[in-house]
């Protein structure tokens, strides 16, 4: 753990270790071992009451993961801190993770990093460690076509940043939610150059976009710990997963599409303008249009919107409903959970202030 700072948490180790539960604690122990602030409480706690807690690993230039492993059965891949205070104000998710492969790999890279021995992690089914999480990140940049949906703390590195301007440049919908830091305003100006659609919230928002999430034409998703920074990416012990599970797609698209609805646009400092704005044309009607194809592979529909650009387009049929954002051209695609044997319903589309109607 990054940071543990949450004596409801901390009890609850100490109770788990007094029942007899097997019980590690590794706590990040700062920049190459140089101390941590943030858990010497925690730490001088444990201890006190018996808990077995190391230190991390000193190579490391910072111990970032955020896991939680029970009964060698489920690991929890989390982007958050344990940290109180963050839990009503920080965006962030946690994945619970039951594949054996995963937990095998997770626990044997925690036993090496408490034996303080080196390991090359195995990456089981689909996880992405660091040391050298780049490539994995990258190639699933790259892999987009349609949407890209990024949360991030950080836009410090190159290789990253470089990655989504080229998506944009091809005609993926790139859309990226973070907190608002000048420390980032160059890379937000090089995005939005690009095409790439960038809302931010204030520091001192009721939210704060701590997640760290990568979602693929709403089919792979990454979340874990990882920043987009060199020293997250190339230096930290760090961890993430790759997943296509279509409950947590759709529970994390939601949730962004909120999250990016309620930001700002990022605007590049230092624009003034005098002229007076020419009068805006009265607003045409809005349109739009759908077709609809089973993917028996997700067991869901595909439905196709062409409508407004950047609305909530919702499709229903079957008695069910839901909903995707349209992207800057007005696209966009709706997996709408209804089964197969309702081919033939009528569907209905609302897109803004558009409808339309077809079948699946």
């Amino acid at each position: 753990m990054y940071e543990l700072s949450d004596p409801t948490f901390e009890r609850a180790l100490v109770s788990a270790e007094k029942r007899g539960v097997q019980v590690r604690v590794l706590l990040n122990g700062g920049y190459y071992g140089g101390g941590s602030s943030a858990n010497e409480a925690a730490y001088s706690y444990l201890k006190a009451n018996g808990v077995p807690v190391h230190w991390s690993p000193a190579r490391f230039a910072l111990t970032h993961q955020k896991t939680l492993v029970v009964d060698d059965k489920t690991a929890y891949i989390m982007t958050l801190n344990l940290v109180n205070e963050d839990y009503s104000t920080s965006r962030d998710f946690a994945v619970a993770d039951t594949n054996g492969q995963d937990v095998a790999a997770i626990e044997a890279t925690f036993t090496a990093d408490w034996n303080n021995q080196s390991i090359k992690p195995s990456d089981g089914a689909d996880l992405v460690w660091s040391p050298g999480a780049l490539d994995s990140e990258l190639s699933l940049i790259d892999s987009a076509q349609h949407t890209l949906e990024i949360y991030n703390e950080e836009m410090d590195d190159s290789a990253v940043t470089s990655a989504l301007e080229t998506a944009a440049r091809r005609g993926v919908d790139v859309k990226v939610v973070m907190t608002a830091s000048s420390d980032w305003d160059s890379a937000f100006k090089e995005l939005s150059g690009s095409g790439v659609h960038v809302r931010t919230y204030k520091q001192d928002a009721s939210l704060y976009i701590h997640a760290k999430m990568i979602l693929v034409d709403g089919r792979r998703v990454f979340l874990g710990s990882q920043n987009f920074s060199a020293g997250s990416l190339d230096d930290n012990r760090e961890l993430g997963i790759i997943l296509n599970t279509g409950a947590i797609i759709r529970s994390l698209e939601g949730t962004f599409a909120g999250d990016y609805a309620h930001g700002t646009p990022f605007r590049a400092s230092g624009h003034r303008t005098t002229s007076t704005p020419k009068p805006k044309p009265p607003a045409s009607k809005q349109t739009c249009s759908m077709s609809a194809s089973w993917d028996a592979h997700y067991g869901d529909w595909n439905v196709y919107v062409q409508g407004p650009a950047d609305v909530d387009a919702t499709a229903t049929a079957d008695g069910r409903s839901d909903s995707y954002y349209t992207n800057s051209s007005g696209y966009a695609d709706i997996y709408l959970y209804a089964p197969e044997s309702a081919a033939g319903d009528a569907v209905r589309v609302t897109a803004g202030s558009a409808t339309c109607t077809g079948t699946l």
